[in-house]
């Protein structure tokens, strides 16, 4: 080999030996770091609220840092029930400066946004066209817990489950099983609520796979919703800001005088949590009403009562000794606690009455009082993950 191949060779290896060097210090990826999937189904009396917050989210597009390199905010949305097709949008800067959201892609209405199928779609999509290192997922319609809708696309009074999408007058939604199966696992590393009922331990416990943290509501919520002008920047982040944007929504309305709850839980210590509960009740008893208990519904929406007060409730007067209550007790606090990162609740109910919650009692969490409900929903409620594991 003569000589100046041999001094090929080793500048070869050189640069390759610089060029891994170098590659120690530079990122792992180009991608956005984030984005941040807001899914809104506003075909339904909320179509006006939508609007309003869409212009929230546009005022505060200047204060989301790194928006359109490091992050990406996408709005999926059924903007009303006369729609004909659904948009994916993505919020970005115009020419001049201002901001607006941007339609990336349109779907049909052949599929309801309720149908777990046109969930997926959508899913799949945001990570093809706004592919990132960590998603944020937020679900904004009406939403009414666990409970199951029996109508058969009849067009009842709204019974409980997520979203409410109507269209040609057949009305839609999705209970808790098929949202849970419609969401996939760990692609998104939040899930916040925007819609009422949502932080009932049922619903958030069969959710537990899918992300590291939910937020919500386990009241209904005021039709405004989240103020985004102010949250939207605290969510969007690199690293978002969730007790914030928590405590932003709390403020905003407790501040008014209005009544307000918010919970933002860690999905990690879930099945902790349900193992606690789920010695209380095997050695406690179900109390014999629900008789004071703090209810977070509203009629006819009645029955949502706080978690934590449901089941500290199964040990007054059970059968057991005093260190063993107290023992009990202690490790369903404590498994709570790891759980619950930050909790909010007014002492204002929505019907307006001063001092009606006490947010003392305040877990974080409403429950279902077993076997008070028809049998139909009875039935579904006992085939619950929650139910499952708590009532084996």
């Amino acid at each position: 080999m003569n000589r100046f191949l041999s001094g090929i060779i080793v500048l070869v290896a050189l640069l390759a030996v610089a060029a891994c060097d170098r590659s120690k210090d530079e990122p792992a990826s180009s991608q956005p770091k984030r984005t941040l999937l807001i899914y809104a189904v506003a075909s339904n009396n909320l179509s006006t609220y939508l609007e309003k917050d869409v212009q929230e989210m546009i005022e505060a597009a200047p204060d989301v840092a790194g928006l359109g390199k490091d992050v990406r905010v996408l709005l999926y949305s059924v903007a009303s029930k006369t729609a004909t097709e659904a948009t994916l949008t993505e919020l970005s800067r115009e020419a001049g400066g201002s901001y607006d959201f941007k339609t990336i892609k349109t779907y049909d209405r052949d599929l309801f946004s309720t149908d777990p199928e046109r969930m997926r779609q959508v899913f799949s999509d945001v990570r093809l066209m706004a592919e990132a290192q960590t998603y944020g997922l937020v679900m904004w319609s009406h939403a009414t817990g666990w409970f199951p809708d029996f109508s058969a696309h009849e067009v009842p009074p709204m019974q409980r489950s997520f979203g409410w999408d109507t269209y040609q007058n057949v009305t839609d939604k999705c209970d808790i099983v098929e949202l849970a199966d419609a969401i996939p696992d760990r692609m998104f590393d939040f899930i916040w609520f925007d819609c009422c009922y949502m932080m009932c331990i049922e619903a958030i416990y069969q959710l537990r796979a899918k992300c590291d943290y939910i937020a919500g509501y386990p009241t209904e919520d005021w039709s405004p919703g989240m103020n985004y002008d102010v949250t939207l920047p605290l969510m969007a982040a690199a690293t978002p800001d969730l007790k914030g944007a928590a405590k932003a929504f709390y403020d905003y309305y407790n501040d008014a005088g209005m009544a307000v709850t918010v919970s933002l839980i860690a999905t990690a210590g879930l099945d902790r949590l349900a193992t606690a509960a789920a010695d209380i009740y095997a050695a406690g008893q179900r109390p014999a009403s629900a008789f004071g208990l703090q209810d977070y519904g509203r009629s006819p929406y009645r029955g949502l009562y706080d978690f934590g007060q449901l089941t500290n409730a199964y040990l007054d007067g059970a059968d057991i000794s005093a260190g063993d209550s107290s023992r009990l007790a202690g490790a369903f606090s404590q498994a709570l606690g790891e759980v619950l990162i930050y909790g909010g609740c007014s002492s204002k109910d929505f019907n307006g009455n001063n001092y009606a919650f006490d947010p003392d009692i305040y877990s974080g969490f409403s429950c279902h009082f077993p076997d008070t409900s028809a049998e139909d929903l009875e039935q579904y409620y006992r085939n619950l993950d929650w139910t499952m594991a708590t009532n084996p």
